[in-house]
């Protein structure tokens, strides 16, 4: 999910029954990195985190059209 009136960083939250974390997107080209997670076991972390490497470009893309081009920082 990205929040409408998030800030910067460009991120993601992933949630999962009751688990949340905050996968960073990262620039164009570089990878995800998980920035927090609560409530997720080891396994479904992990493919929380491949499922966002996997949909990157479209995510950060997503990411740009809500909120801009610009890292903007809250």
């Amino acid at each position: 999910m990205i929040y409408l009136e998030d800030h910067g960083p460009p991120h993601v939250h992933v949630f999962s029954a009751g688990a949340e974390a905050k996968i960073l997107l990262g620039p164009s080209g570089g990878l995800p990195l998980l920035s927090w997670a609560r409530g997720f076991d080891r396994a479904s972390l992990r493919w929380a985190v491949l499922e966002t490497r996997a949909r990157h470009a479209k995510l950060l893309a997503a990411w740009r059209r809500i909120h801009g081009s610009e890292d903007r920082r809250g």
